[in-house]
C-alpha cells in the first residue's frame, strides 16, 4: 500500500470515529474564526502586491478601480476585519457564560490578548486607506493618548514616531499591520490550540440533554457548511457595500468622525470621562476581562459580573453612537 493510500485510511478511520456528545455548534466557532483568519492573511498578501506606504491613497485607488477584481478582495478584507471581531467577542462570551475557562484560565487569557491584538489589526488597518475618515478617526485617538501624564508622549513616539499624525505613522501602523501583528495573532492561536489539545474541549457539568451519537465526519460537514456560509457573508458582503473612499487625508481639513462599531464602547468611555482617567478606565475594562474566571469562581457570580458587563457595554456603545 502506497504512503497517499495509508494517509487516505487512517483519515477515514479518524472521521468514523465518535465524536463527543457534548459537541455542539457552538464549539465549532474557533474553526470558523481560523478560517477568516486565514482568509485575511491570504486577503492582505494580495492587497500588498499592489499597496505603496508612500503613496498609500493613490495605490489604495488603483486597486480599488484599476487592478482586476481589486475592489472584492479589498472588500473582503474589509468585511471579513469585522466578521473576524465579532466571532471572536462571540466566542470569548460563549466559554465565559458556558463556564469553559475552568481550570483553563490560561486559555482565556490567550484568548483575551488575541481579541486586542485583533483590535490592533483592526486600528492599524483602517488608517492605511489614507483618506478623511481614516486621518480623523486615528487622529482622535493621538489627542486622547497625548492627554495621558508621563506615559503619554512615549506611547505616541513608539506607535506614531511623533507627537502628530502623518506619514512617518501611515508606515509605522503599516509595519505593524502586516509584519508584527500578523506573526504575533498566528503564534498566539498556535498556542491556544495547543493548550486545547493538551486539556482538552470542556465539557461541563450543568444537566442537559446529551447530543445524538455522531462521528467526526459529522462534525467536519457541519464546519464546512459554517465555512462556506459564513463566505458567501463575506462575497455578498463585498458585492452590495463596496469599499468607499473619502478625499485624502488632509490635517488643514478637519473631520469630525465617529470610530466604527467594535471601538464605540471605548469611544463612549473616552467621551463620558475625558482625559487620562478615560484612557485608564478602558485599561482597567480589558483587565477585567483577563480576570474574568478568577472573579467568577461561583457560578452565581460570573452571571452577575457577565450580565452587568454586557450592560455597561451596550451603554457605552450608545452613548458613543449617540456623541
Amino acid at each position: 500500500m502506497s504512503a497517499l493510500m495509508r494517509v487516505r485510511e487512517l483519515m477515514r478511520a479518524e472521521l468514523r470515529r465518535p465524536a463527543p456528545r457534548y459537541l455542539t455548534a457552538w464549539h465549532l466557532l474557533g474553526g470558523v474564526m481560523l478560517f477568516v483568519l486565514f482568509l485575511e492573511i491570504t486577503t492582505g498578501i494580495l492587497l500588498m502586491v499592489y499597496y505603496r506606504p508612500d503613496a498609500a491613497y493613490e495605490s489604495v485607488l488603483y486597486i480599488l478601480n484599476d487592478v482586476q477584481l481589486g475592489w472584492l478582495v479589498h472588500g473582503i478584507h474589509r468585511w471579513g476585519a469585522q466578521l473576524l471581531i465579532l466571532l471572536v467577542l462571540a466566542h470569548l462570551l460563549r466559554v465565559y457564560f458556558h463556564e469553559a475557562y475552568r481550570e483553563r484560565e490560561l486559555n482565556w487569557v490567550i484568548g483575551v490578548v488575541l481579541l486586542v491584538v485583533i483590535g490592533a489589526f483592526a486600528f492599524t488597518g483602517r488608517l492605511l486607506v489614507w483618506d478623511q475618515v481614516a486621518f480623523w478617526s486615528t487622529d482622535a485617538v493621538r489627542r486622547v493618548i497625548a492627554e495621558v501624564p508621563v506615559v503619554g508622549k512615549a506611547i505616541l513616539y513608539f506607535l506614531w514616531g511623533g507627537t502628530e499624525l502623518d506619514t512617518e505613522a501611515l508606515l509605522r501602523f503599516y509595519v505593524f499591520h502586516v509584519g508584527l501583528l500578523p506573526w504575533t495573532a498566528i503564534g498566539l492561536v498556535m498556542i491556544h490550540l495547543y493548550l486545547v489539545s493538551r486539556q482538552g474541549l470542556y465539557q461541563g457539568t450543568r444537566s442537559s440533554a446529551p447530543n445524538p451519537v455522531q462521528t467526526y465526519s459529522e462534525v467536519v460537514l457541519r464546519g464546512l457548511i459554517w465555512v462556506v456560509l459564513s463566505f458567501g457573508v463575506l462575497v455578498t458582503l463585498a458585492v452590495i457595500s463596496p469599499v468607499e473612499l473619502d478625499g485624502q487625508a488632509d490635517p488643514l481639513v478637519y473631520r469630525s468622525v465617529k470610530p466604527p462599531w467594535y471601538f464605540l464602547p471605548a469611544y463612549g468611555l473616552v467621551k463620558l470621562v475625558s482625559g487620562a482617567l478615560g484612557v485608564a478606565l478602558v485599561g482597567m475594562g480589558v483587565g477585567g476581562l483577563v480576570a474574568a474566571p478568577w472573579l467568577g469562581r461561583n457560578s452565581w457570580v460570573a452571571w452577575g459580573i457577565g450580565m452587568v458587563g454586557i450592560a455597561a457595554v451596550a451603554l457605552l456603545t450608545a452613548y458613543g453612537w449617540r456623541w
